[in-house]
C-alpha cells in the first residue's frame, strides 16, 4: 500500500491570536475595536466562523494589514483542508484495497476508530508489518488449488487470524512419526457426528492445534495447514461448507500436508470437480485424505457393483460396514461424479453444531480476544 502523507492545515484564527498576543490584546479588546461581540471573535479564532469580506476588512483595519491578506489566508486554509480530506479518502481507499476493512471491523480484528491513522496502525499490527513496504508473512508455504498468483486481501487476513488464534491453543509436543497413530484415533470418530467434539483433543494430543475461523466474503478458503514454528503445526478450518463429508475430508487433507511438512491455504478445496488440475502436493493430500476415510479399492468396488444405482439403503449399509457416516460415502460419490449433487443430500448433515465452540472459534457470533 502506498504511503500518503497528510498536509498540515494552518487556521486563520491562529494568526489572529498571534496578532492579539503581539499587541497584548484580549478577545474583548478586539471585539470592541471591531464592534463585534466577544463570541464572534472567539468563533473566528476557533475556526467556527469563516472570514468573509466584511470580517476581512475589519481585521485589516484593526491590524493594519490588507483585506486581501485575510481573504487569501481563509481561501488557502479551505483549499488545504479540502486537499487533506481528499488525502484521507485516498488513504482509506488504499487501506480497503489492502485488506477487507469493513469485515475485519465487524469481526473486531481491528479497531473501529474513524481516525485513519489509528485504523492504519491497527491494520499494520494485525498483519504483522511495521511499514507498508513489507508483505504480510506467514510461517508456511502456501499452495492453492486455484491458479491465483497471490493471495487475495481476504485470504491474507483470514490466514493471519488463524495463526493468531493458533498461538493461543495448548498442544502436546509434535512428533511427525505419531501422525499415523493419531489418524487411527480420528478415523474411529467418523461414524458418529457427536464424536466430532473429540477432534480438537485428539489433534492436541498429536501436537496439532485446531482453530475454526469463519471465512470472509469472497475468500473461498476451506482450510489451511499452518506452522507457528517448525514444531508447532496448526490446522485451520473455515467450515465454509459445514457438511460432514467436507469436514472430515478437510481434516485429513490438512493432516497430510502436516505429515509432509507442508504449509497450505486451501482455496475452493470443496468446489472443484475431480480431475481439475492441481499441484502434486494437493493431489496427494486429496488422494490420501479420501483413502484414510474409505480405502480406494473398497470405494471402487462399491461403485462398480452398483453401476450408478446408489440407493440410500445401500449407501448406509456400505457406510456402516466401513465404519463411516453415510454422508462421507455420498460426498465421495459426488466428488467422483458417480452421483448427482442433488441426490442423497439429506445424508450430508451439518457438523457445525457439534464442533463450534469446542475448538477455539472465530465467527458465527464468537470473537475471541487475543492480546
Amino acid at each position: 500500500m502506498d504511503k500518503v502523507i497528510s498536509i498540515e492545515v494552518v487556521m486563520p484564527g491562529e494568526l489572529i491570536q498571534e496578532e492579539l498576543d503581539a499587541r497584548g490584546w484580549t478577545h474583548d479588546d478586539l471585539a470592541e475595536v471591531m464592534g463585534r461581540t466577544r463570541q464572534h471573535i472567539r468563533n473566528l479564532i476557533k475556526g467556527k466562523t469563516a472570514i468573509g469580506p466584511e470580517a476581512a476588512r475589519e481585521l485589516a483595519d484593526a491590524f493594519g494589514t490588507s483585506a486581501e491578506f485575510w481573504m487569501n489566508l481563509q481561501t488557502s486554509f479551505e483549499l488545504s483542508k479540502q486537499l487533506n480530506e481528499d488525502l484521507q479518502i485516498k488513504r482509506r481507499a488504499a487501506l480497503y484495497d489492502f485488506v477487507p476493512v469493513r469485515e475485519m471491523k465487524k469481526r473486531a480484528w481491528i479497531t473501529d476508530d474513524p481516525d485513519i491513522a489509528s485504523l492504519e496502525t491497527s491494520v499494520m499490527r494485525f498483519m504483522g508489518i511495521s511499514s507498508w513496504d513489507e508483505k504480510p508473512s506467514f510461517s508456511m508455504a502456501a499452495r492453492k488449488t486455484t491458479d491465483c498468483p497471490s493471495h487475495t486481501p481476504a485470504q491474507i487476513a483470514w490466514g493471519r487470524r488463524a495463526l493468531q488464534l493458533g498461538s493461543c491453543v495448548t498442544a502436546s509436543k509434535f512428533v511427525v512419526e505419531n501422525i499415523e497413530y493419531g489418524i487411527k484415533e480420528l478415523r474411529a470418530l467418523v461414524a458418529n457426528p457427536e464424536d466430532i467434539r473429540r477432534v480438537p483433543a485428539v489433534l492436541a494430543s498429536m501436537g496439532i492445534r485446531l482453530v475454526l475461523v469463519q471465512h470472509l466474503s469472497g475468500s473461498k478458503i476451506d482450510g489451511a495447514a499452518m506452522w507457528l514454528d517448525e514444531n508447532s503445526p496448526v490446522i485451520a478450518l473455515s467450515l465454509r461448507f459445514g457438511r460432514i463429508d467436507n469436514f472430515w475430508h478437510n481434516i485429513f487433507h490438512e493432516l497430510v500436508h502436516i505429515r509432509e511438512g507442508e504449509g497450505a491455504i486451501d482455496v475452493e478445496l470443496n468446489d472443484g470437480a475431480r480431475g481439475a488440475e492441481v499441484s502434486e502436493s494437493e493431489a496427494r493430500a486429496n488422494h490420501d485424505a479420501a483413502n484414510y476415510l474409505i480405502a480406494s479399492d473398497q470405494m471402487d468396488s462399491f461403485v462398480s457393483r452398483h453401476q450408478g444405482l446408489f440407493y440410500q439403503a445401500k449407501v448406509i449399509q456400505f457406510a456402516n460396514a466401513r465404519g463411516v457416516h453415510p454422508g462421507i460415502v455420498v460426498g465421495q460419490l459426488h466428488y467422483r461424479k458417480e452421483l448427482d449433487y442433488r441426490q442423497l443430500g439429506k445424508l450430508l448433515i451439518d457438523v457445525r453444531p457439534h464442533i463450534l465452540g469446542v475448538a477455539i472459534t472465530d465467527g458465527w457470533g464468537d470473537c475471541p480476544i487475543v492480546s
